[in-house]
């Protein structure tokens, strides 16, 4: 099952999240995102760590309220406060079964699709956990955020 940002969810089940923000995780996502953005003659995205840290605590965030949503107005907030952006600032939430799922779904929502496509975005940070109790997006399923600024 795929939920995407447009999505409201309202379930009060509690759940046991587990952080995947290790290494190979995140690099996947990476890979999967600049693989797409090659494709369409798009320069790579580098990774920040500084927003990743944001991404993760976002994903958290959503988890604990067991719905998706965007961050608070990126300009406005801690997130981009201190990242050297210029004039673009976009967030993608979702969750889904796999990794693949959730790159899928984004790409076939025009909204993500529209942002992972940017050509201004420069950097992004990833935050990606899975959640092994029922929840608003299934057993076993992975929520994440991706941050992006150029």
């Amino acid at each position: 099952m795929v939920v995407t940002v447009s999505a409201i969810l309202a379930l009060g089940i509690a759940f046991a999240p587990a952080a995947l923000a290790g290494g190979g995780v995140r690099s996947e996502v990476l890979r999967m995102v600049n693989a797409t953005r090659d494709h369409h003659d798009l320069h790579t995205l580098r990774m920040d760590r500084s927003l990743t840290g944001d991404a993760l605590r976002h994903t958290r965030r959503m988890i604990t309220k067991n719905a998706i949503y965007d961050p608070p107005n990126l300009t406005l907030t801690r997130i981009l406060q201190d990242e050297p952006w210029d004039n673009v600032g976009a967030s993608v939430v979702g969750c889904a079964d796999t990794l693949s799922a959730l790159h899928w779904a984004f790409m076939h929502d025009p909204p993500h699709r529209d942002i992972l496509l940017d050509p201004r975005l420069r950097r992004i940070g990833i935050g990606v956990v899975e959640v092994d109790s029922q929840n608003a997006c299934g057993r076993h399923s992975l929520w994440a955020t991706e941050l992006f600024y150029g």
